[in-house]
C-alpha cells in the first residue's frame, strides 16, 4: 500500500498507526484490503477499473450513501462508511474506507429465508432519492441463444421474451448483487452483507431476479424457486414475472465470472456445471413463463 494511501487513512481515522493486514479481495471490480488503525479494523476499497469509473463516474460516493441509507434499515448487517475518496486526490485511487464486519461466506445450502429477509426489508421502505437509478446489466442487441447450449429450444424462447418492453414492478431499494459470497455468517447467525456498490432505485423485481440467477448456477433450480417462495413469503401481495428471470440469465451466459469467483471460497464450480445448470433453469423459465 503506498504512502498517499496510508496518509489520508491515518489522517480520516485519526489513528497514531494504520497498517494493512492483507487482501480479503475476491471480485471483479475492485480491491479489498484489511487494515488496521489503534487495534481497530476496516476494510479499504479501492477501484482500478478506469473504464467502470468512466462508465459509473458516482460510483464511490453513491455507494457510501448506499451504506448510510442501508444501515438505517438493516443496522450493524451493513459497514459503517468513515471515509471516501471519489476522485482519488488523497487515496490516489477512488476509495471507499469502511468499517469491517467479522465472518465468513458459505455458499452452498443456504436457508434461502435468510437471503429473503434482509432483501424484503430493504424492498419495504421508500426507495431512497438519494441512490441512483439501476440499470439492466444485459444488452438487449446481443441477446442470442448460447453456442453452446443443449436445449437450444427453451433459449430461443426467452430470447423473444426479453425483447419484448419491460414488465411493469414497484421501485424499491435494491442492493442490487445479493449472493451467497456477499453474506458473512458467524455460525448459522447472519452477521453481514457486503458490497453495495450497485445499490441503485429500481424495479424491485431486479433483485429478485439477480438472486434467482445466482441460486440456481450455484445450487440449481430448487434453490432459486425457495428464494422464491421465502420472499412472496414476507411480501405476499409480490408478483414474479419470468422476463427478469430471463433478462437476469442473459447476463451469466458469457464467462461466467461471477460464479466462478465464488470458488474463491470453495464452490467448487466449473464451466460445465454452471452451463449445464443454466440450460436446466432456462427450460424451468419457459415451463412457468
Amino acid at each position: 500500500m503506498d504512502d498517499a494511501t496510508l496518509a489520508w487513512m491515518t489522517e480520516a481515522l485519526g489513528a497514531s498507526k494504520v497498517r494493512e493486514v492483507g487482501s480479503i479481495s475476491f471480485g471483479i471490480v475492485s480491491d479489498l484490503r484489511l487494515v488496521e488503525a489503534d487495534d481497530r479494523s476496516f476494510v479499504l476499497r479501492r477501484y482500478f477499473d478506469d473504464a467502470l469509473l468512466q462508465r459509473f463516474p458516482h460510483l464511490v460516493s453513491d455507494e457510501a450513501k448506499a451504506l448510510v441509507e442501508a444501515r438505517s434499515v438493516l443496522g450493524d448487517l451493513v459497514p459503517e462508511p468513515v471515509a471516501v475518496d471519489p476522485s482519488g486526490d488523497r487515496a490516489g485511487r477512488p476509495a471507499l474506507l469502511m468499517t469491517y464486519i467479522p465472518g465468513n461466506v458459505q455458499i452452498h445450502g443456504l436457508d434461502p429465508s435468510r437471503l429473503a429477509a434482509p432483501m424484503a426489508m430493504l424492498h419495504a421502505i421508500e426507495p431512497p432519492k438519494e441512490l441512483p437509478r439501476s440499470r439492466n446489466w444485459f444488452e438487449p442487441e446481443r441477446v442470442a441463444v448460447p453456442e453452446w447450449s443443449e436445449s437450444r429450444g427453451p433459449w430461443a424462447e426467452l430470447v423473444e421474451m426479453v425483447l419484448e418492453p419491460e414488465p411493469q414492478s414497484t421501485l424499491a431499494f435494491l442492493h442490487r448483487d445479493l449472493h451467497p459470497g456477499n453474506l458473512l455468517w458467524q455460525g448459522d447467525e447472519l452477521s453481514g452483507i457486503v458490497d453495495w456498490a450497485f445499490a441503485s432505485r429500481g424495479p424491485r423485481a431486479l433483485d429478485v431476479a439477480h438472486t434467482r440467477a445466482n441460486l440456481a448456477l450455484v445450487d440449481g433450480v430448487d434453490a432459486a424457486d425457495r428464494f422464491l417462495d421465502a420472499y412472496v413469503a414476507r411480501i405476499p401481495r409480490y408478483r414474479h414475472d419470468a422476463w427478469w428471470d430471463a433478462a437476469e440469465l442473459f447476463v451469466f451466459i458469457d464467462d461466467f465470472s461471477g460464479p466462478l469467483a465464488l470458488n474463491t471460497f470453495g464452490a467448487d464450480l466449473e464451466i460445465d456445471l454452471l452451463r449445464s445448470r443454466t440450460d436446466v433453469y432456462a427450460r424451468s423459465l419457459v415451463l412457468t413463463a
